[in-house]
């Protein structure tokens, strides 16, 4: 039987970091293929906009505002597969978690997500991401998920409602205001967060 050590850290994590690197190449390589740029279609060579709204650079750099709810998103799997997966080795959960976010960049640079996004959030000039962005966005759910390892259960809870918070006020979205936007829109959000 395995100790709570020993799934929390592994004594190599070789294999699985391995694994992670692979699927976060594959995932560029469907994003390629998709058509998605590499880089700024823009040519702006920056490496973090601060712009979240109406502008042609969001999502289009390696960070951006919303890399703090990809950060997020490790926080959620760091739960989910604790829940799911609560035998396998942390580092496998990793793996877990490093494919589904790359899973999501993939399924979130589809058309119909992209039109989505457009249809229902304040994003009305989001055409999906640059690669660099989504290789980003996977560096950010892995951070966030050992942020969430190094912290446990609670005090994950308290980062991640703290980040919420901050992300209202900064830039009026987070990853639960934007989950609610693309399934369920609501014209007084969109409203607000246009005033920002």
């Amino acid at each position: 039987m395995m100790t709570e050590a020993e799934r929390t850290f592994p004594e190599n994590l070789t294999v699985p970091i391995a694994v992670s690197l692979t699927s976060t190449v594959l995932m560029a390589a469907v994003l390629w293929a998709f058509g998605r740029v590499w880089w700024c279609k823009l040519g702006d060579t920056a490496i973090y906009v601060n712009q979240a709204w109406n502008s042609s650079h969001t999502s289009q750099h390696f960070l951006d505002p919303y890399s703090l709810t990809h950060v997020l998103h490790g926080v959620l799997f760091f739960w989910l597969t604790g829940l799911l997966f609560a035998r396998l080795a942390m580092g496998w959960r990793f793996v877990v978690a490093i494919v589904a976010e790359a899973g999501w960049e993939v399924l979130e640079n589809t058309n119909f997500v992209i039109e989505k996004y457009r249809e229902n959030t304040a994003s009305l000039d989001y055409f999906g991401d640059s690669i660099a962005n989504s290789v980003g966005d996977v560096i950010a759910c892995a951070a966030g998920f050992w942020i969430a390892v190094k912290f446990g259960w609670w005090r994950s809870l308290a980062f991640f409602v703290a980040v919420e918070i901050f992300l209202l006020f900064w830039i009026r979205d987070g990853l639960l205001l934007n989950i609610v936007m693309l399934v369920y829109p609501l014209d007084w959000v969109k409203d607000w967060q246009v005033g920002a």
